[in-house]
């Protein structure tokens, strides 16, 4: 009860200043082409992996269960983020049910952007080299 009432009144439930970042040191390295992302191996280990694709690929306003948190984070994990963001376990699962399939689109838009820049810059350099 005590928590439920300091979440109210910091305005905990529905604070995502620093939860994203948290959240993105958690999850580590952008997804890479042949390397998938920590969260991607654990997904398909636990036959989630289509679920992980599907908020890669489509803007939602889906937002996870707390079954599905539990599955793709370890407690450890799920502590530091709610130590690090200094919100209650309840509020840093709410704020991870909501935050977490658009975290996951946002970070495959972001990796997809860096791969082209890459493979845009790799072409640049091919012409000089083939130019020189």
């Amino acid at each position: 009860m005590t928590t439920a009432i300091g979440d109210f009144l910091t305005g905990a439930q529905g604070d995502r200043s620093g939860a994203l970042s948290v959240l993105n040191d958690i999850l580590g390295p952008l997804p890479a082409p042949d390397q998938p992302s920590m969260l991607e191996h654990r997904a398909q280990e636990l036959g989630m992996l289509p679920l992980i694709r599907t908020w890669q690929e489509r803007d939602n306003t889906s937002v996870a269960d707390e079954s599905t948190i539990h599955a793709l984070f370890r407690p450890a994990e799920l502590q530091r983020f709610s130590n690090q963001t200094g919100l209650s376990e309840r509020a840093a699962m709410n704020i991870l049910r909501d935050l977490l399939p658009s975290a996951i689109r946002h970070r495959a838009l972001n990796a997809r952007a860096g791969w082209q820049q890459m493979g845009q810059t790799d072409a640049t350099t091919q012409q000089r080299v083939a130019g020189e």
